[in-house]
């Protein structure tokens, strides 16, 4: 009997094996339905793949949109999705990867592109994506902006040091403080322009030492306005020193990742609070670069603000989705070009037409993919596949232009 009830054991440990051995997948059948073509011309997001999205976007709380920077048709795709997002499924903000100082600027414009662009020129660093592509989508966005409700957040650290400076002037508390903050302005101005615009607060290993003795000089009481703008300067030239520092060999490159995405989920928790009610929770899109858009840690090593999006939406009872933007034809000849191991998403090559591969549905299956590729690659493939909820590829893409302001092409 004990003979019996032993084999019988073993019986059922094989059979359960074999139940639980997932069953081959044809990749190539899978990525062909879960592909689809879309377009996105006169700013109307359209198609199979716009409607697959939506249909997946029922229960978001936010949008993250990860691109490649400088590119001529990402924003036109953008300005598209957040259209139909706004007229769809009630989203009303955009938070972007831009001088939080311009974007209240950009917003006080309501979607004037001249006065945009005239910022612009005015103080070349002031806004870092500032191609004819990124201002329009910007003028876009700010359109529907009111007093005391922006539309677009900006949420990167400072870039364009001037602006900040000129404001300090009139809030200087005494001579000394308003000489200190004079003699800094006429060094930002001279050394900020668009050729090289990290000169004065990335280059310079002075400057993070001079903003702190300025700040220490205000004295300014927490949420002033001299300590917002101050704080957003020494936060700024930290962060960039990290970058410099590693540059020249210390082992801090870390740190302007971490703290740089730490400075993101900061600035945005500041807009969300003044317009969140438990009522009406904000709906919000983002326009980041590709990195900060991955689901977990970027391939930089920290936990991005897509990543903070994502779980802060489950607290709301909600979720997110990130989509991956792959333009083809400008920087990149090809799919190729965003990682070798794209080869696995697309078989047959680069797509000759807008589409949208739903990752949802591959990723079960990203270890079978991953086996597709070099072992080198495999986890860059696994990571990009279970970062992401979708992967847009436009293809016949260009270089942004760059005639609004005459800023050289990056």
């Amino acid at each position: 009997m004990r003979t019996l009830l032993l084999a019988l054991a073993g019986l059922t440990l094989c059979t359960s094996a074999v139940a639980q051995t997932p069953a081959p997948v044809d990749t190539r059948a899978l990525l062909a339905a879960n592909t689809r073509p879309f377009t996105y011309a006169d700013g109307k997001l359209a198609g199979p793949g716009a409607d697959a999205l939506f249909g997946q976007l029922k229960d978001s709380q936010f949008l993250f949109l990860g691109e490649s920077h400088h590119d001529h048709e990402t924003p036109i795709f953008a300005g598209a999705l957040y259209s139909r997002l706004r007229a769809d499924l009630g989203y009303r903000y955009l938070a972007v990867e831009q001088d939080p100082l311009a974007i209240e600027a950009v917003n006080s414009y309501r979607g004037d592109l001249s006065q945009i662009a005239a910022l612009a020129k005015r103080y070349p660093t002031h806004i870092g994506f500032a191609s004819d592509q990124d201002l329009g989508f910007l003028a876009q966005a700010s359109r529907s902006a009111r007093p005391r409700d922006p539309t677009v957040w900006g949420l990167e650290q400072a870039q364009g040091v001037a602006p900040y400076l000129e404001e300090l002037l009139a809030l200087a508390p005494n001579a000394a403080a308003k000489a200190t903050t004079q003699a800094l302005l006429d060094e930002a101005r001279l050394k900020e322009t668009r050729a090289n615009q990290g000169a004065f607060i990335h280059d310079d290993a002075t400057t993070l030492g001079r903003l702190e003795a300025l700040k220490a000089a205000y004295g300014d009481k927490p949420g002033s306005r001299a300590e917002v703008l101050l704080t957003g300067l020494v936060t700024s030239a930290r962060i960039y020193s990290y970058n410099r520092r590693a540059n020249a060999g210390e082992r801090v490159g870390l740190y302007n990742n971490t703290e740089r995405e730490a400075l993101f989920k900061r600035a945005f928790m500041g807009h969300y609070r003044q317009v969140a009610s438990a009522k009406t929770p904000p709906k919000v899109m983002f326009k980041f670069g590709s990195w900060h858009g991955y689901r977990g840690r970027s391939p930089g090593g920290a936990f991005t603000i897509a990543n903070f999006a994502h779980e802060f939406a489950i607290a709301n009872g909600r979720e997110a989705y990130g989509i991956v933007v792959v333009p083809t034809g400008g920087y990149q000849a090809d799919v190729t070009e965003e990682g070798p191991w794209m080869k696995a998403l697309f078989p047959d090559g680069p797509p000759k037409q807008p589409v949208i591969l739903d990752l949802r549905a591959i990723q079960p299956w990203s270890r079978v993919f991953a086996n597709q590729v070099p072992a080198e690659q495999q986890a860059a493939l696994r990571d990009y596949i279970l970062a992401h909820d979708a992967v847009v590829v436009l293809p016949n893409s260009a270089k942004a232009t760059w005639d609004l302001t005459g800023f050289p092409v990056p």
